[in-house]
């Protein structure tokens, strides 16, 4: 962990800001005591990412939605064919 002196951020404040961006953190001080600290900022993890990391889930293997209607109708071309054929049975009625 790095230190700076108030005086030395304001006088060159890129430096310090280009310190951080590489990963550095920061104390800044005032006549040498600790007043502030500069961290770099990190993206947010999102709910899947935390619990991959903590061993919970496992990620999925591929994007997106399985056709799960082709396993179960093999005979049906898609999702969007049980609807039509749905609603034409319903109109039927």
């Amino acid at each position: 962990m790095e230190t700076m002196g108030l005086r030395e951020l304001n006088q060159n404040p890129s430096k310090a800001v280009a310190r951080v961006r590489a990963g550095a953190t920061i104390v800044v001080t005032d006549r040498g005591r600790p007043v502030m600290r500069l961290v770099p900022e990190t993206e947010p993890e999102s709910t899947l990412e935390r619990m991959v990391a903590a061993g919970e889930v496992t990620p999925p293997a591929e994007q997106g939605m399985p056709e799960l209607a082709l396993d179960l109708l093999p005979d049906v071309g898609s999702l969007s064919d049980l609807l039509i054929e749905e609603r034409n049975r319903e109109r039927d009625r």
